[in-house]
């Protein structure tokens, strides 16, 4: 049986939403606010989080970089605003869909149950070797298993888009991919937001490696995408 959080400040949205969910066999947990919600989240493990964005005090924005500092879970984020901008934070940070309120609950239930298969689907084809292989180029060195990147000594403080991101074009050094690969790579699921959400990650994850002089470069290929390679 799946364990199901879902936060949001709204009662009788937090009721319904709860309501289905169990009806579809799910356990389900319930908070009105996020005060505390990580030290729970660590403390329980649960299968997903749907998260609000809108609360008093801690939003869910603040809340979902505090999770993803510790846990890779799926977060599902929902909004009453219905911004694009909302959804690009939230998708960058590290959420893992997006519903803008008022939606049907059974489409809740449906994202919820694709994303769990999603998990269920990539823990039976990860490998061991897969997990804990190094990856070295030039001066970077990418940890997956503790998931930290050095730059010879400097540790990289990276979302987990980024480091995602960095992991994938890294373990795949001079070969380019388009935004929509990366996409599909990265939040592997259905988007519906604008794929140049990747030239704001690629942005962010350039900064940081020139910050700590890394040799590692993210190339630009104009009209198609992006590729890792190694400084001359």
């Amino acid at each position: 049986m799946a364990h199901i959080a879902v936060v949001d400040d709204d009662l009788p949205i937090l009721e319904l939403m709860a309501q289905y969910l169990r009806k579809e066999g799910m356990q389900v947990t319930t908070f009105r606010h996020g005060v505390g919600l990580a030290d729970w989240t660590r403390r329980n493990e649960p299968d997903l989080l749907v998260l609000d964005i809108m609360m008093p005090g801690v939003n869910g924005l603040a809340l979902l970089t505090e999770l993803r500092a510790f846990t890779e879970i799926p977060i599902v984020m929902v909004s009453a605003k219905g911004d694009e901008a909302d959804r690009i934070i939230g998708l960058e940070l590290g959420c893992s869909d997006f519903l803008a309120k008022p939606f049907n609950p059974r489409e809740l239930v449906g994202r919820v149950r694709s994303l769990l298969r999603l998990v269920g689907a990539k823990q039976a084809t990860d490998t061991v070797t897969d997990r804990s292989r190094a990856i070295e180029a030039g001066n970077v060195t990418l940890d997956p298993d503790y998931r930290r990147v050095l730059v010879e000594s400097t540790e990289l403080s990276l979302t987990s888009r980024e480091f995602e991101l960095f992991a994938f074009l890294l373990g795949r050094l001079d070969r380019p991919f388009g935004r929509e690969q990366l996409v599909a790579q990265i939040w592997q699921y259905d988007f519906m937001g604008d794929v140049r959400v990747v030239d704001d990650l690629v942005k962010r994850l350039r900064k940081k490696l020139a910050e700590a002089s890394s040799t590692i470069s993210i190339e630009t290929l104009w009209g198609f995408g992006y590729k890792a390679t190694v400084k001359p």
